[in-house]
This record gives structure tokens, C-alpha cells and sequence, in this order.
């Protein structure tokens, strides 16, 4: 039996706000009037149509879809799998503050990388779950996750969830496909694998899998469809996780406008190659650059790189002498990672005098 958040277990919530679109589809009609929506009537000289136009105005002045339908059939026919195992939410952090609520409860332990991308824990912490945390192991001078050790704490814990970004995030590191599956099978079946593959897009490696078992994969456009600022993600996973998740979810959390531009740039998937293209040519560019210049670079599966400094305080005064520049990269607030930075793939990024600072003095 799939297990759930305690509160969940026994409960079906039935969303009291279908939306037009599945009234629409129960009926087997075309809405043409919504004077049942309490939305406000077009006016004239509206401020957004006077600088963003008739078309954006109309999306705004609107309720959206609640459940993003038109994103899910373009998202399962991406991935080769049926609408019923996607849902989609506002980007992939939401996402996983959704899975951790429909999992876990108060008290539940759940298990990551210690330094792994930091919205998990700040989420895990907000459901009252406890933390344990392993630390990246190094392969030839490489950090990468450590899948048995994670696969070891979430047993001898009896932990409710696993968190695994991959491509991982900050260092930028990958597992393949079958690394994954052993994983999961290491795992107990009522411990959710939450699979974070915000940053797979770029990587040349990677395998589009379908439909996992005990399995949520988390996917963003954010990154190689370019919406970051509109707020759009989806996951893939088993029905039963999608159909709980949508019984919790926050309802008409992705706006009008970011469901038409997120349908949008899925039909165009010229443009997503072109993003990839460029970024791994810069990806690649920037790493020369800084290994060049006797910086330990880690081998990128995303559209950053990694930079190991000896000590934090190298990192920091590093990040320093750029921030005096108006120039922001990352340093991750974990104890464990202050040592590096990651630096975006940008052509910002490529200039000289960006990596003047960040090489060896």
C-alpha cells in the first residue's frame, strides 16, 4: 500500500474548484460565458493592455486552469507517459514542498546529501521532519552523492523520504540511470524517492526514464526553456502520487500567463535546443578557462560550474571581490560546502576580468 503523511493516509480531498476546463469536458460544450467565475469585466485603457497588450490583459484578468491540463499533456508526451502521472505546480521548489507534505509527517525522518541544493531542507524543516544528512563522497577528486550511504541512512532510519538532485546541485554532478535504479531498490517501498532533475536538460547523459516506481521526478522550465520568472514545473510519478498530490495542492497557484507561456515554449522545442546549445558551449568554455588557470573545476552535467577552493575563506574573499563589482555567484550557506562557488554559464561569466577574481592569486 502506498504509504503517505499520517493525516493523508485514510483521506481523499475532493477540490471544491474543478475550473472551467473539466466543466467543460463533463458537459461536452464550450463555456462561452463565466458569470459563475466573479472575475472582473474587461475594461478600456486597462494599464497592462496599454503596455503589455489586449492578450496579456485578457490572461491576467482571468482565473487559470487549476489543474495546468494543457501543460500535463504536453509534459506526458515529452516524457512518453499519460497525463495522470504528471501534475504541475509553481517550478520545482514548490514541487518539493508539495511532496513533502503529502508524505511526510511530524517527526518523520527524511535523508539527503549534507550541502545538496538547500530549498529541501528549508522545506523538510517547515513539515517538522527530521534531518539526516550524509556527506558527498569523493571519486578521483570528485564529489559526488554518495548512493549507498544515502540508501543506508534512509533503512537504518526507516525514513519516510530520500531527496536526490541529479544533476546534483550546487556541485553539478551526475549518476546514470542504472546508479538511480539500484537506489531504489536499495530503498524500502514506503520510502518516496524524490529525484530532482531540475538540471538534466544539460545533460548529455541522461535518460529519459518514464514512470518510476515509489518515485517522484521533479522537472523545471526554468532553466532550458527559460520561464524562471513565471514559475513553472512539473513532476512525474505514479497516479496514486499524482491524484494525492493534486488533493493538496495549492489551486490556481500557476498563473494564466505562465500556463500560456509555458505551452508555448513546449511547442517550440527549437528553442530549448538552442539554450541547451549555448549554455554547454559556455559551460564548456568557462571550465577551460578556470582549470586552465589551476582552479579544481568539477565535471558540469547543468549550466553552472563548481569551483573547490581550498578553504572557505579562499571561496569567500572571492565572492567578495565580485559582489564589489555588482557581480553575484553562489557560495552554499552549508557548512560543509562554504569551500566552493558556483558560477552560471553566462557570457558574463566568460569575460576576463571574471576570471581574473576567480583564480588563484
Amino acid at each position: 500500500m502506498t504509504r503517505y503523511a499520517r493525516h493523508l493516509q485514510q483521506r481523499t480531498i475532493v477540490n471544491p474548484f474543478q475550473g472551467l476546463p473539466r466543466l467543460e469536458a463533463a458537459i461536452g460544450r464550450r463555456i462561452v460565458s463565466r458569470i459563475g467565475s466573479n472575475e472582473s469585466m474587461p475594461i478600456a485603457g486597462h494599464p497592462l493592455a496599454t503596455q503589455w497588450g489586449e492578450a496579456l490583459y485578457e490572461l491576467a484578468r482571468l482565473y487559470p486552469d487549476p489543474y495546468a491540463s494543457a501543460i500535463r499533456e504536453r509534459a506526458a508526451a515529452l516524457n512518453s507517459v499519460d497525463a495522470a502521472n504528471v501534475v504541475v505546480d509553481a517550478g520545482a521548489d514548490s514541487l518539493i514542498a508539495l511532496f513533502l507534505r503529502a508524505r511526510v509527517s511530524p517527526g518523520d525522518v527524511v535523508v539527503c546529501t549534507a550541502g545538496t541544493y538547500p530549498t529541501f531542507r528549508y522545506f523538510a524543516e517547515g513539515v517538522g521532519a527530521e534531518i539526516v544528512e550524509v556527506p558527498y563522497a569523493e571519486h578521483d577528486g570528485v564529489l559526488v552523492n554518495d548512493l549507498p550511504a544515502l540508501a543506508a541512512a534512509a533503512n537504518a532510519h526507516q525514513a519516510a523520504l530520500v531527496y536526490l538532485a541529479n544533476p546534483d546541485n550546487p556541485t553539478g554532478t551526475f549518476h546514470p540511470r542504472d546508479a538511480v535504479a539500484s537506489l531504489r531498490a536499495a530503498l524500502a517501498d514506503d520510502t518516496l524517492l524524490l529525484l530532482d532533475e531540475a538540471y538534466v536538460d544539460f545533460c548529455a547523459a541522461a535518460e529519459r526514464q518514464g514512470v518510476l516506481a515509489n518515485t517522484v521526478r521533479l522537472r523545471t522550465l526554468s532553466k532550458a526553456h527559460g520561464l524562471a520568472g513565471l514559475r513553472v514545473g512539473y513532476a512525474i510519478a505514479p497516479e496514486e502520487w499524482i491524484s494525492k498530490a493534486d488533493q493538496i495542492r495549492t489551486q490556481f497557484a500557476v498563473s494564466s500567463f505562465a500556463q500560456a507561456a509555458a505551452a508555448a515554449v513546449l511547442d517550440a522545442p527549437h528553442c530549448a535546443d538552442t539554450i541547451i546549445r549555448d549554455t554547454c558551449r559556455l559551460r564548456e568554455q568557462l571550465h577551460a578557462a578556470l582549470a586552465g588557470g589551476g582552479l579544481r573545476v568539477l565535471p558540469s552535467h547543468t549550466n553552472f560550474v563548481c569551483i573547490v577552493y581550498p578553504d572557505a575563506d579562499s571561496a569567500l574573499q572571492r565572492q567578495k571581490a565580485l559582489l564589489q563589482q555588482g557581480i553575484a555567484v553562489h557560495r552554499p550557506p552549508h557548512p560543509a560546502m562554504q569551500h566552493i562557488l558556483r558560477v552560471t554559464a553566462h557570457p558574463d561569466a566568460c569575460q576576463d576580468s571574471t576570471i581574473a577574481v576567480l583564480l588563484p592569486a
